[in-house]
């Protein structure tokens, strides 16, 4: 059954079911992965799946249920099971469906990954593998070396007019990796995407894994202290979306995020610049419309260090009387694409401004060390130790410490060393005046 069709056999059983309006998002996801170990194939995906969400809404109040299958079975399981939903729902928060089409114009995106041949991609996992190992001979072991690309389309279909339909998706290889001198061991780890093949170079992700894990070897731990640090660019960016939820407004409206009360104040330094961009030319994956058929808009969220403006969905945009955002995505408010405009500094030039301090490459137990609803954080890193402006040796075993809104308002330099570290983050490194770091 075609989307539209199913669409339009939902409509007429939840409107006889008595709700006012409603909505119906269909993705199709299409996803190819090869991961390689020691000249083997460990893991191979090639895979296609099919989601399907409705959104009913009555007396402003919504509702959802998801199926997989596009028949007249799964149009009444969806209608029974959103009505069964709404009829235990305790919420007032009143919701709607969107009308108003976009006008940007949708995105279509080629896979063109998908003219490499099966053979052609493990043989791209290979050369990476055999790349990091013919690095050095202290490269022991190579444990993921994969290559892969995604694709997915969605159309959107809602009983007030809105026909919607769009595809996005990005290539990308990864190399993980251990190096050891007889002592303790080291990994690499390094990761590129692009939206072409030509954009994704598995020669360099090979080269700067096994760099880094090299340099790494016969690291010592740092004395307790504060510290001043700079944080690589793609240790930022983690950090950042560790934290992103808290500027949800739904976050902020159920009292979950610590920038209650801050919208348009200053929060970070005033040379800080945050931009939501979904349709920036640099990153693979870009966006007319969000998963409510909202129009997505560029946006700076934190402007020379105020902060402009929340996320909000259709709901919470009600609930402070305010316009929706466009960045509803995967059921969840969050941003699309984040950039970090450059700043004047090369990575070697933010290296010695430091003078005498810390290099961050790497964070452990970002899933359980930090703390959205304080803005807390306690993580495992490690990296470099800089003195008289220059690295002077690897560090490893220390804990950097801190609160998210405090390190915005610490940020003394932003790096000119911009680069794709994610699918949605483009950005420089920048250098935090103090930090709390437990070693020995």
């Amino acid at each position: 059954m075609k989307e539209k069709q199913f669409a339009e056999m939902v409509f007429v059983l939840a409107k006889k079911q008595g709700f006012d309006d409603c909505e119906v998002l269909v993705s199709n996801h299409r996803e190819f992965e090869v991961v390689v170990s020691k000249g083997k194939i460990e893991n191979y995906t090639d895979a296609s799946s099919k989601r399907v969400t409705l959104k009913a809404v009555k007396d402003k109040r919504s509702s959802f249920a998801t199926t997989e299958i596009l028949d007249e079975t799964s149009a009444r399981f969806l209608v029974e099971s959103a009505y069964e939903n709404f009829m235990i729902t305790d919420t007032l928060d009143e919701d709607d469906i969107w009308a108003e089409r976009p006008a940007q114009e949708p995105f279509e995106y080629e896979d063109v990954f998908e003219r490499l041949s099966v053979r052609e991609k493990i043989d791209l996992a290979k050369t990476m593998e055999e790349k990091c190992l013919s690095y050095d001979k202290r490269i022991q072991n190579v444990i993921m070396s994969g290559y892969g690309h995604q694709r997915s389309e969605i159309w959107l279909f809602n009983t007030k007019g809105l026909e919607l339909s769009e595809s996005f998706g990005y290539g990308a290889a990864f190399v993980y990796l251990v190096a050891s001198d007889g002592k303790k061991p080291k990994r690499g780890f390094r990761a590129m995407y692009g939206s072409h093949p030509n954009e994704v170079d598995v020669e360099k992700v090979a080269l700067e894994a096994s760099s880094e894990a090299i340099s790494q070897l016969g690291a010592q731990s740092v004395k307790s202290g504060k510290y001043k640090v700079l944080l690589r660019r793609d240790v930022f960016a983690q950090l950042f979306f560790a934290f992103s939820s808290i500027f949800s407004a739904e976050a902020v409206q159920k009292g979950l995020s610590p920038l209650k009360g801050k919208l348009h104040q200053k929060i970070a330094v005033e040379s800080l610049n945050l931009i939501e961009d979904p349709f920036f030319e640099k990153l693979p994956i870009k966006r007319s419309f969000d998963n409510e058929g909202v129009p997505t808009v560029r946006k700076s969220f934190i402007d020379h260090g105020v902060l402009t403006t929340f996320f909000h969905s259709i709901k919470s945009a009600r609930k402070d009387n305010v316009k929706p955002t466009g960045n509803v995505f995967s059921q969840r408010c969050v941003p699309l694409n984040v950039i970090l405009p450059e700043g004047s500094l090369s990575y070697e030039g933010l290296i010695e401004s430091v003078g005498e301090g810390l290099l961050v490459i790497a964070f452990d137990g970002l899933h359980s060390g930090v703390r959205p609803v304080s803005g807390e954080f306690s993580l495992g890193a490690n990296g470099y130790r800089i003195a008289g402006g220059r690295i002077v040796e690897p560090v490893e075993q220390f804990t950097v410490s801190g609160n998210f809104l405090d390190v915005l308002q610490k940020i003394e330099l932003i790096g000119s060393d911009c680069e794709i570290v994610s699918a949605n983050w483009f950005g420089p490194s920048v250098v935090v005046s103090e930090l709390d770091v437990a070693g020995s």
